[in-house]
């Protein structure tokens, strides 16, 4: 994680047991925390989308937020259904019209960041996070073995194009909510999943011939509210 997202989340967390203690003490009126809760996510994912152009993630933010405070901006008679439609059409159109120019965009973007999501990637310690974005990452090791993805909020692409498992079985240790993962792994590559799916789960696409008996690529870990696609490559 970012050093960024340690102090926004540690104020947000801060600002929290504060707001409890002052309410228990009287001097503050009902909130519901978990509406609250929601709104702050909400925003964080409106001004992470804003940033990286990606309309979808502005464009349902903000319709949750108007579903939560429906009632004291005088907005139900837009909530919940037409809202959340009124997103999903904007933001179809939205990527056809400036779809193009966004990924152009967030790719230079990407390619001019030196990574500080604190990622390793170098010989059997492999770790890849990404929190509130799209990472793309390519794992290159002589003998990989083991590998750790964090995915929260984002989306994760990882190929194994340039990796080699030695000895007969590697792990990938998977850590997954409300995300998305593509691995995109050799064709000789025999796929064994250990991971514990909730609302959420893991297809395995196969293209062209199938996979021989080669070398072990072992899932582990937690997919909640997301999915993770295997490809041949």
């Amino acid at each position: 994680m970012k050093k960024n997202d340690n102090i926004f989340w540690g104020v947000v967390l801060l600002l929290a047991g504060v707001y409890i203690i002052i309410h228990r003490l009287g001097f503050l009126p009902d909130i519901n925390v978990v509406r609250l809760a929601v709104a702050v996510v909400c925003a964080v994912v409106f001004v992470r989308s804003l940033i990286r152009v990606e309309f979808g993630g502005m464009l349902f933010s903000l319709a949750i937020l108007a579903i939560l405070f429906g009632r004291e901006l005088n907005l139900t008679a837009i909530t919940p259904w037409p809202v959340l439609v009124a997103a999903l059409l904007g933001s179809i159109g939205l990527d056809m019209i400036f779809g193009s120019r966004a990924k152009r965009w967030r790719k230079g973007k990407q390619d001019a960041v030196i990574d500080g999501m604190g990622d390793f990637i170098s010989g059997d310690e492999i770790v890849v996070r990404c929190l509130f974005n799209g990472t793309k990452k390519s794992i290159s090791s002589d003998d990989f073995t083991r590998a750790r993805f964090y995915c929260k909020f984002g989306g994760l692409e990882v190929s194994f194009d340039d990796a080699v498992i030695q000895h007969g079985t590697a792990t990938v240790e998977l850590d997954v909510n409300f995300g998305g993962v593509e691995l995109y792994v050799p064709q000789s590559w025999q796929i064994v999943n250990h991971t514990d799916c909730i609302f959420g789960g893991l297809d395995e696409h196969r293209h062209g011939r199938a996979a021989g008996e080669g070398p072990q690529l072992v899932l582990e870990g937690n997919v909640r509210f997301g999915g993770v696609d295997i490809y041949r490559i």
